[in-house]
């Protein structure tokens, strides 16, 4: 499993987990209509690396448009990168959204007090 793939939908994001280049990308609209049933698959494969010699290191995200569920998933993802930096790796969350969006930035300010992780903040347009 060096690369797995989800492609996006008019609901769900593009995921990319790339294994040897140690990231997760998730990008576009998510809002699927189960959500956590979109997103379990994803938890488990990320986890499946955390324990291993090349965990995931950086999760990228760029939402325009995220649920409850999708925050929920992120909280998941996060707690798990926080695992690799414990045993020692270099990680970092790097998040995409627009400079205008107060919802993603409140939303990113809590994720930052929550969770102890270097986040990386680029604003772009959709």
């Amino acid at each position: 499993m060096e690369k797995w793939t989800i492609d996006a939908t008019d609901r769900s994001p593009l995921v990319l987990l790339d294994r040897q280049e140690s990231f997760l990308r998730i990008e576009g609209r998510s809002y699927p209509e189960e959500g956590m049933d979109f997103f379990d698959p994803i938890i488990v494969r990320f986890k499946t690396l955390e324990n291993s010699e090349n965990p995931i290191r950086t999760i990228h995200i760029r939402l325009e448009y995220y649920n409850s569920a999708t925050s929920k998933a992120l909280s998941e993802l996060f707690q798990s990168l926080s695992i690799a930096k414990r045993a020692g790796h270099d990680v970092k969350i790097v998040w995409e959204y627009e400079e205008e969006d107060d919802g993603i930035q409140e939303d990113i300010d809590m994720f930052i007090d929550t969770f102890d992780l270097p986040f990386e903040i680029r604003y772009t347009d959709f």
